[in-house]
């Protein structure tokens, strides 16, 4: 599985990204190397992102697809920006069969009907959602609110299932003399942790470092500062989907990730920095599945659940999937395919890559999937179980569902995830930004999400 890994890196480092109005056709048949097809076989169009590793997944798909139905192929086409690309492809009408895109992004093309909803789909063919991560599937909808009209409708087939993880530096620990983290370590316990080795770096104890840092949370991302938030008491929405961050929680909790950044516990957000878990300068690091080819041959790691906080804190969850065209001439044979992408053969398939946790229940759980299989810089197995560890102690989902305004105009969410963003850099920020405080921070975004409409 090392093997594995330095392949995909090989594939990274000779990545080419390919720029231009509405994306680049592929040059090469690489992803149909060896395929076999009928003289009548059905050419369907495949977006993705420019990037060696989505080539690499969509390579494993149409083998794997290939040997079961030889009478469609796949034509490549990679865009550099989904959200240029897919404005792109709307306006010249160009729109291919099937496209890449992520749970948190596909809401104002499903919501605009550029995209096909797959539920008759579904319901035809007999396909269980109950056997995908519930995350997942709600990541494929407008809304994961029951109660709504729009509920039903599903927008994309999932192909994976991401959930913050925690990766850690056995090295730096073992450097520090503390013991590893356990699958039931709480935040608490994070934070304390923390702190010793903030103080064992401060005093250059066993190799350790000033300019090393105890932890990075992604708190320069939606994932990672959601997250954050909950685990210190934050609330993001109430029950109508409207913002709270004003609410004097979410301020406290802002206040809390604020002065952690401050001690040095957690690296800040908000400025560049040298340090990084691939050169062994953190400790503990928040991560989804996809990263780890980028750590996996230079740190002595494992893999830890996101420690939790009682009954407050939530992990963010969510995916990456394909979406058909509405206006495809070939919806058939696309859903062919991507009905494969979420069946048991193109999961296995999907599996072999180890680059992403696999959407099906049966392959992710499988402890002999090829998955699960690839170890450490040293040789070491590693808790790939942690990645799909998403209960508490009771049993209780803990998986924070990243598309919070769900209840909004899906045309609007990702500007709302935006402006999210922005709150979270500005109450992180040395001087907030410019705005005076995390009180006046709070109360400017929640005006601004809350008062937000659809402009056409």
């Amino acid at each position: 599985m090392k093997k594995l890994a330095v392949l995909l890196m090989t594939l990274l480092l000779s990545a080419v990204l390919c720029m231009g109005f509405v994306g680049c056709r592929s040059t090469g048949n690489d992803i149909n190397e060896g395929n076999e097809y009928t003289d009548d076989a059905v050419t369907i169009t495949v977006a993705i992102k420019a990037d060696t590793t989505e080539r690499t997944y969509m390579s494993a798909f149409s083998r794997a697809f290939n040997e079961v139905n030889k009478s469609i192929k796949i034509e490549l086409i990679t865009f550099a920006d989904y959200q240029q690309a897919m404005n792109n492809y709307i306006a010249s009408d160009s729109m291919p069969d099937v496209v890449y895109t992520t749970g948190d992004g596909h809401h104002p093309y499903s919501g605009s009907g550029h995209y096909l909803d797959l539920t008759p789909y579904f319901e035809r063919d007999g396909i269980d959602v109950d056997d995908y991560y519930s995350m997942s599937i709600d990541s494929a909808r407008m809304t994961n609110d029951p109660a709504s009209e729009d509920y039903d409708g599903i927008y994309f087939m999932p192909r994976d299932y991401n959930r913050l993880t925690i990766m850690y530096n056995k090295d730096i620990f073992d450097k520090a003399g503390l013991a590893y983290p356990t699958e039931d370590w709480t935040w608490d316990d994070f934070i304390s942790i923390c702190r010793q080795l903030r103080e064992k770096m401060n005093n250059n104890e066993n190799g350790l470092s000033t300019y090393m840092y105890p932890a990075d949370l992604l708190l320069n991302g939606n994932v990672g500062m959601f997250t954050a938030l909950t685990m210190e008491g934050g609330k993001l929405v109430d029950e109508n989907g409207m913002s709270v961050v004003n609410s004097q929680e979410t301020q406290l909790a802002y206040e809390a990730l604020r002065n952690y950044v401050k001690d040095g516990l957690i690296i800040d957000p908000t400025k560049s920095s040298s340090v990084s878990f691939e050169r062994n300068t953190i400790a503990i690091s928040a991560c989804v599945r996809p990263v780890l080819p980028n750590y996996i041959n230079d740190v002595n790691m494992d893999f830890v659940s996101y420690p939790l906080n009682g009954d407050t804190g939530l992990v963010a969850a969510g995916c990456n999937g394909y979406a058909i065209s509405a206006t495809s001439e070939h919806k058939e044979e696309a859903w062919e395919f991507v009905k494969f992408i979420g069946s048991e053969a193109g999961q296995r398939a999907f599996a072999t890559t180890s680059g992403c946790v696999p959407v099906l229940r049966t392959v992710a759980e499988d402890e002999n999937a090829t998955w699960r299989q690839f170890t450490n810089a040293r040789g070491d197995q590693m808790n790939h179980a942690a990645f799909i560890d998403n209960t508490d102690s009771n049993g209780n989902d803990r998986d924070l569902y990243l598309n919070i305004f769900d209840k909004r105009d899906p045309r609007i969410m990702q500007s709302l995830l935006t402006l999210m963003g922005e709150c979270g850099y500005s109450c992180l920020h040395d001087t907030y930004n410019g705005r005076g405080s995390i009180a006046a921070i709070t109360a400017y975004y929640q005006e601004q999400i809350n008062e937000y409409s659809y402009i056409g």
